[in-house]
């Protein structure tokens, strides 16, 4: 099947989103502002609404019923999001989202330069709470009277920081996956607020930042950069490999990053498709002709090489 040909014959609104496509997952680069919520009356004239953008996935790619949501991403946050087309799939992937077998890796534009951070990297380890839906970090010393309390990891490291704005690149592993917890963790934690992020930081970027780039009231520069999960061949004695896929950065985040001179690697601007037979970290290899043809999968964008 040839996924390319069928998009560019059956042009949608999203179909410049689509990434790769196989015989049971659809990988999407979610645009900032589409809600993926799966309620029909949640409308944005902007981003829409993620049952809308399933039946034109339906539609486009012919399939016989619209594709399942197996996670999420805030309304803000844009890059890699795992749709799946038939329900044993659909259980599949979501038992490795709760078994923590798949890799989520986000790229995220915070406020703060180099100084902010004495060391590279580290991990933050808290207990978040959400009292009215609201993600905040329970004190220590307060656990007792908090309710459904949820530990919560995040791995980070710094990329780069700007030469001469108050901006940094960081690089951030979800260890646990709870509501806003890259935001809040960001912000409240490493005092480097996301660019954007007006729910968890009140403050305005400073000046120079103001000055330097127009930035949208509703935009927030966190991009889910890559995924990895498992996949099976439907024969063969090694039937279990691993996908790891690089959605493309939006065009601002790339435009901040060259005027900021904070530089990003060709997989970060571009995508890529890479595949593990084993599904260990050091086997991965790009698959440059963007053919998966165990799973009847395809990268659907542009070539890779």
């Amino acid at each position: 099947m040839d996924w390319r040909q069928k998009l560019a014959k059956n042009v949608f609104r999203w179909s410049d989103r689509v990434l790769y496509v196989d015989r049971g997952v659809i990988v999407m680069n979610k645009p900032p502002g589409l809600v993926t919520q799966l309620d029909p009356s949640t409308t944005n004239t902007e981003g829409g609404n993620l049952a809308k953008l399933l039946d034109d996935l339906k539609q486009c790619l012919e399939l016989p019923i619209p594709p399942y949501r197996v996670h999420r991403l805030d309304k803000g946050t844009t890059g890699c999001l795992v749709l799946a087309r038939t329900p044993n799939v659909a259980h599949d992937i979501s038992g490795q989202f709760q078994k923590r077998t798949v890799d989520k890796t986000y790229l995220a534009l915070v406020r703060g330069g180099s100084q902010s951070f004495p060391q590279r990297k580290g991990q933050i380890r808290t207990v978040l709470e959400f009292p009215n839906g609201r993600a905040s970090i329970v004190p220590q010393g307060e656990l007792q009277g908090s309710e459904e309390p949820k530990e919560s990891k995040t791995d980070w490291e710094l990329v780069a920081s700007s030469p001469h704005l108050p901006l940094s690149l960081l690089r951030l592993k979800l260890l646990t996956g709870h509501k806003h917890q890259l935001r809040v963790h960001l912000a409240k934690i490493l005092k480097t607020p996301i660019l954007g992020d007006t729910l968890h930081s009140q403050s305005q970027p400073v000046e120079e930042i103001r000055d330097t780039f127009s930035l949208p009231t509703d935009r927030m520069f966190l991009h889910a950069s890559q995924i990895s999960f498992f996949r099976f061949r439907p024969v063969g004695g090694k039937k279990r490999f691993r996908l790891r896929l690089f959605a493309p950065l939006p065009q601002d985040f790339v435009e901040i990053c060259s005027e900021a001179g904070i530089p990003i690697t060709e997989e970060e601007r571009l995508g890529g498709l890479f595949k593990s037979d084993t599904g260990k970290e050091e086997d991965f290899h790009p698959v440059l002709d963007g053919e998966i043809p165990d799973v009847n999968g395809q990268w659907v964008l542009d070539p890779l090489a």
